[in-house]
């Protein structure tokens, strides 16, 4: 590639870098007229340089860029030596919203004197959502750490029917609180003491039950549907 030497040439290149860049690039010269409009300001705004170029800013459709606040900042920046930076949440036009960080600034020439105003704005969505899911992602460690930090504390039963307070003062069977508070997923058998008091007759001798393994009900009844038969239960190893 060249290297361009002739002023033309150069200005050529600022103007092609100015065009290529995502971020949207407008230039208004010192009559407050629209002098440059790069491809990101066309695709943000949804206007073409075309139909903004050489327009005064309140005389064509800015939304979603620019609020009328903002529109009287262009206006008033070249009266003003610092950048203007802010964050605004704009509607995209197809029902959602757009998060958009702009900068306006005043352009000054060789002299000192101002010359007109540049305005850059980007689309900071993307970045915005990132920091939502993190945000997010912090607040669900935190919520785990209050409810591990409950479990290492006193929990509240009730000694008669052993539901569990909450910390809104709720009362929950005990599945429901562990499952809503630690999304713990249950499995239900049958423990051999429980056979044994519930289903006597399933042991052949009391002791069975001191050594038998936990026991699953299925859904095998004998004659009638009155008690289980011995295929009824499942032994889990």
């Amino acid at each position: 590639m060249s290297n361009p030497s002739a002023p033309e040439s150069l200005a050529e290149l600022r103007t092609k870098i100015l065009d290529q860049m995502s971020d949207a690039v407008i230039a208004i010269d010192r009559n407050g007229r629209i002098a440059f409009w790069n491809r990101g300001a066309k695709r943000l705004c949804h206007l073409s340089a075309r139909n903004a170029l050489r327009e005064l800013p309140k005389e064509v459709h800015l939304s979603p860029c620019f609020s009328a606040d903002e529109e009287e900042a262009v206006v008033s920046a070249p009266a003003r030596t610092e950048v203007r930076r802010r964050e605004t949440v704009r509607p995209n036009g197809n029902g959602n919203t757009i998060h958009l960080e702009s900068s306006i600034t005043a352009l000054v020439g060789p002299d000192g004197e101002s010359v007109g105003v540049l305005v850059v704005v980007r689309d900071i969505t993307i970045m915005k959502r990132k920091e939502l899911e993190q945000e997010q992602r912090i607040e669900g460690l935190r919520r785990a750490l209050d409810r591990l930090k409950v479990l290492e504390s006193l929990i509240p039963v009730c000694s008669h029917c052993k539901q569990i307070r909450d910390e809104d003062g709720s009362w929950h069977e005990p599945e429901v609180y562990l499952r809503e508070q630690f999304q713990v997923k249950f499995t239900h058998g049958i423990c051999p003491a429980c056979v044994q008091r519930l289903h006597p007759d399933f042991f052949s001798r009391p002791a069975a039950s001191q050594c038998a393994p936990m026991l699953v009900h299925r859904p095998a009844f004998g004659a009638g549907g009155t008690s289980p038969s011995r295929s009824a239960f499942a032994a889990i190893r």
